[in-house]
C-alpha cells in the first residue's frame, strides 16, 4: 500500500484513525519518519506485541493481513478472527504468550501507534477513542463467530465470514465492485470456520456453481451481496436486537373477564 492509499484510509474507519497522520503529513521528512517506524512481518511470523497481558503495544495493520488464533498441542489450530488493513491490533486484550497468538498471514506491515503518536497529544486522544470503538467491534465480531460456529451450516459460515471481510474491507477502501482480495488458504479458512478442508472445498463449490460468489486468482467476488446475507442470517456491524428478533404473529385480542365467565 502507497502513501496515497494509506492517507485515503483516514475517517473512512474510526479504527484506523492512525491513518491520516500520513495524509496530514505535509514535510517529507515527516513522512519518511513515519514509514521508518512500519515493521514488517514475513506470511507465518508471529506477531509480538506483549509480554504479559494487560501491558501490551497497540499497533496499526498498515498492509497485509494477519489472525489471532490458539495452537492445539497436536497441531491443531483454532483461529478466532482476521485483521485486516486499516484495523488495530491491540496487545492489552492479545498477548502473544499464553492462550493466543497473531501470526502474519501475508506480507504484513503494522506501526506502532503509541510511540507514532508520541509528540501528538491531539492525535492521542482521537486514536485512544478509535481504539476504544475498535474494541466493541471486536467484541461484536467475537459474538458473530461464535454465532458461525454455533447455529450456522457450512454454507452460510462461508458466506457469513465473506460478508463480513468485504464490509470491512469496503470501510478502507479496498472493494472494488463487490471484488476484494483475500490472501486466505482452503486450510486457513477451514481452521477459521471448523470445518475440515475437504468440507470446505465441497462447501464453496455450490456458491461457485450457483453463481453467486466467484472466485479468481485469490479474490472473491459477491455478485449478490444483499441475497446472500439473507441467507446466511448476516447483518452489518450496528444493528440492534430489535431489528432481528421475529415478530410474533398477531393474535386475538384475549376474552374481557366476564366473557371468560360466560364461556365457562
Amino acid at each position: 500500500m502507497n502513501v496515497q492509499d494509506f492517507s485515503a484510509t483516514r475517517l473512512a474507519r474510526a479504527a484506523s484513525t492512525l491513518s491520516f497522520l500520513a495524509g496530514q503529513a505535509s514535510e517529507v521528512d515527516r513522512l519518511r519518519a513515519f514509514w521508518r517506524r512500519v515493521e514488517r512481518f514475513c506470511p507465518g511470523a508471529q506477531v509480538r506485541l506483549s509480554s504479559t497481558p494487560g501491558s501490551g503495544r497497540r499497533v496499526v495493520v498498515v498492509s497485509g493481513w494477519a489472525c489471532e488464533l490458539r495452537i492445539l498441542s497436536d497441531g491443531r489450530r483454532q483461529i478466532f478472527g482476521f485483521m485486516l488493513p486499516g484495523e488495530v491490533i491491540d496487545g492489552r486484550c492479545t498477548t502473544s504468550i499464553g492462550s493466543r497468538g497473531v501470526i502474519a498471514l501475508s506480507r504484513l506491515e503494522v506501526i506502532d501507534a503509541d510511540a507514532t503518536l508520541a509528540g501528538e497529544p491531539a492525535l492521542r486522544q482521537l486514536f485512544s477513542q478509535a481504539v476504544a470503538e475498535a474494541a466493541l467491534e471486536r467484541e461484536d465480531r467475537l459474538y458473530d463467530h461464535i454465532l458461525r460456529m454455533g447455529r450456522l451450516s457450512a454454507r452460510e459460515r462461508v458466506v457469513h465470514l465473506l460478508l463480513d471481510l468485504r464490509d470491512r474491507m469496503d470501510r478502507v477502501g479496498l472493494v472494488k465492485g463487490n471484488s476484494f482480495r483475500v490472501p486466505l488458504t482452503h486450510e486457513v479458512l477451514a481452521d477459521a470456520l471448523g470445518l475440515s478442508v475437504v468440507h470446505i472445498n465441497r462447501t464453496m463449490k455450490q456458491p461457485r456453481q450457483e453463481g453467486s460468489v466467484l472466485f479468481k486468482s485469490g479474490s472473491v467476488t459477491l455478485l449478490d451481496p444483499e441475497r446472500l446475507a439473507i441467507m446466511s442470517q448476516y447483518y452489518p456491524p450496528g444493528t440492534f436486537m430489535d431489528e432481528l428478533s421475529p415478530k410474533p404473529a398477531p393474535t386475538e385480542p384475549a376474552p374481557a373477564y366476564a366473557d371468560r365467565c360466560a364461556m365457562a
